[in-house]
C-alpha cells in the first residue's frame, strides 16, 4: 500500500521532463495566492549556500527544541522518504497527508516544478499552525528560488559556505572567477533581512560575499570576525568578541564544528541561554547521509568491527575536499570510496581529492541522469586515482581483501545515498 501512494505522489510531483526549466518567482508566486499564502507571525530562518545547509539548520533545530521552542522546517533534498522535507516540531509530514495537499497543489492552474510544488505544499502545510520558528532551506542558487517566494524577507538568513555547484545554470559553465561571483550573486545579491550570518567561505567566496553585502542595510556577523572555531588538542572551542567555551557533542570534524559555531552564534544572539546551548549540543549525533557512521545494518553484514563505513551526501568539491580531509585524519587506514553521480555534477573538480584513496569504485544509482560509471572511471584515470567500475556496493566490498585495516565512504550524490542506506 505504501509503494502505491508514494508512486501517487511521484505522479503528483512529475512535470514535462522535456521542456526547459525557467527559473523564477513569479508562478510560486501565483500558486501561493490559490491558497490564501499569508506572511507567518513566526520568527523565520532561512538558509542559502552550496553546502552544509541542512546540517547548520539540524544543529539549531536542536537548541530550539531544548529551549521549549516550537518550529516548523522544510528541507531540500530528501534521503530515506520524501516525507523528510517537511515537519512540524520534529513530527515528518504523514505521507496521506502529504498526498492530500499535493492532490489540492495539483489542481493549481500554474505550471510548477517538483520544488515548487513541494514549496508550496509546505505553505498548505504550515499556513494554519502557530509555531514560534519556521526554518527554510533554498534549494537551488536563490534569488529564483521558490523558497524566497514563501519567505521574502526572513528574520535571519544563514549564508552557508559557497563554492562551485549548479554549473550547468550558470553563463559561462566554467570554473573561473567570472563564474563563482556569479553564483555568490545568484545566492546572496538579494537577501533582505533583520540579520545576517556568514559561515566559515572559501577566500575567493568570502570576497565576493562582502562585495554584495556592502550596500545591504541588514546587521551582518561573519565567521572569522564576530564569531569562530577554535580547535585546541583535539578539542572545539565555540568563541566570539565576549565569550568561549568548549563544544561537547558527537559531531565529526572541523566542518562539523565550523557548522556548530554558526548555529551557537544564531541562538545566543536570539537570546536562549548557553546552559541550554550546551546541553543540546551534547545531544547532538550524527546526521542522516553528513558524515554519518554507519553502525549497523545491511552496509554492515560481514564486515570486520575494526571496518569503518561512512555515507556523506558530498556531490561538489568543497564538500569532496571536506570529507577527504576528515578521513585523512585516520592513520595506518586503507580509504575506498564507493561514487555515483548525477550528470550536471562537475566530477572532474569533485574526485580530485580522492588521490590518497586507495582505490575508487564507481556504480550507476537508480536515476535516469546518472553520470555513466564507465566516463567516471575514465576521469579518475586521467587523474591518475585508482579506481574501477563495480555493480554496486556488496560486489566493490567483496574485492577488497584486508577490510580490518579498511574505511569505506558512500558518496557522490543525495539520490545515491536514497537507494543504498
Amino acid at each position: 500500500m505504501k509503494a502505491l501512494k508514494t508512486k501517487s505522489i511521484q505522479k503528483l510531483l512529475k512535470v514535462n521532463q522535456h521542456k526547459k526549466i525557467t527559473l523564477g518567482l513569479t508562478r510560486t508566486q501565483k500558486a501561493l495566492k490559490f491558497i490564501n499564502w499569508e506572511k507567518p507571525k513566526s520568527r523565520i530562518l532561512t538558509i542559502s549556500g552550496t553546502s552544509a545547509k541542512f546540517s547548520i539548520l539540524q544543529i539549531f533545530k536542536k537548541i530550539l527544541i531544548d529551549n521549549k521552542n516550537s518550529f516548523a522546517a522544510t528541507y531540500s533534498p530528501h534521503i530515506k522518504s520524501i516525507t523528510e522535507r517537511m515537519e512540524i516540531n520534529s513530527k515528518l509530514i504523514k505521507i496521506n497527508v502529504l498526498k492530500k495537499i499535493l492532490n489540492k497543489v495539483y489542481k493549481i492552474p500554474v505550471p510548477l516544478t517538483e520544488f515548487e510544488k513541494l514549496c508550496v505544499a509546505f505553505a498548505e502545510f504550515i499556513k494554519n499552525k502557530k509555531t514560534d520558528y519556521i526554518l527554510a532551506e533554498f534549494g537551488l542558487l536563490g534569488r529564483l528560488d521558490a523558497v524566497r517566494a514563501l519567505f521574502p524577507k526572513p528574520h535571519i538568513h544563514i549564508v552557508a559556505p559557497i563554492f562551485f555547484d549548479h554549473l550547468h545554470w550558470t553563463k559561462t559553465k566554467k570554473r573561473n572567477l567570472k563564474t563563482l561571483k556569479e553564483i555568490v550573486y545568484e545566492k546572496i545579491s538579494f537577501l533582505s533581512a533583520d540579520r545576517i550570518y556568514i559561515s566559515k567561505q572559501h577566500s575567493r567566496s568570502l570576497k565576493f560575499i562582502k562585495y554584495y553585502l556592502k550596500k545591504n542595510s541588514s546587521k551582518c556577523f561573519y565567521y572569522g570576525r564576530d564569531f569562530w572555531l577554535k580547535k585546541k588538542n583535539d578539542k572545539y572551542f565555540y568563541q566570539d568578541k565576549t565569550r568561549s567555551f568548549q563544544i561537547h557533542s558527537n559531531l565529526l570534524g572541523d566542518f562539523s564544528h565550523e557548522n556548530a559555531v554558526i548555529a551557537i552564534k544564531i541562538s545566543i544572539d536570539e537570546g536562549i541561554a548557553i546552559p541550554i546551548i550546551k546541553k543540546s549540543l551534547k545531544k547532538i549525533s550524527m546526521l542522516l547521509g553528513r558524515v554519518q557512521l554507519i553502525k549497523s545494518g545491511k552496509l554492515r553484514k560481514g564486515m570486520p568491527k575494526s571496518t569503518l563505513i561512512f555515507a556523506d551526501g558530498a556531490h561538489n568539491s568543497l564538500s569532496s575536499q571536506r570529507i577527504c580531509d576528515f578521513l585523512y585524519q585516520y592513520k595506518n587506514k586503507d580509504l575506498y570510496a564507493i561514487i555515483s553521480m548525477i550528470k550536471s555534477k562537475d566530477p572532474s573538480s569533485f574526485l580530485k581529492p580522492f588521490k590518497k584513496f586507495k582505490k575508487i569504485f564507481f556504480t550507476n544509482m537508480k536515476q535516469s541522469n546518472v553520470y555513466p560509471k564507465e566516463q567516471l572511471n575514465k576521469i579518475a584515470k586521467k587523474l591518475n586515482i585508482p579506481s574501477e567500475i563495480t555493480k554496486d556496493y556488496y560486489t566493490a566490498i567483496k574485492t577488497v581483501g584486508n577490510k580490518k585495516k579498511a574505511i569505506f565512504l558512500i558518496t557522490g550524490s543525495f539520490y545515491y545515498l536514497q537507494d543504498i542506506i
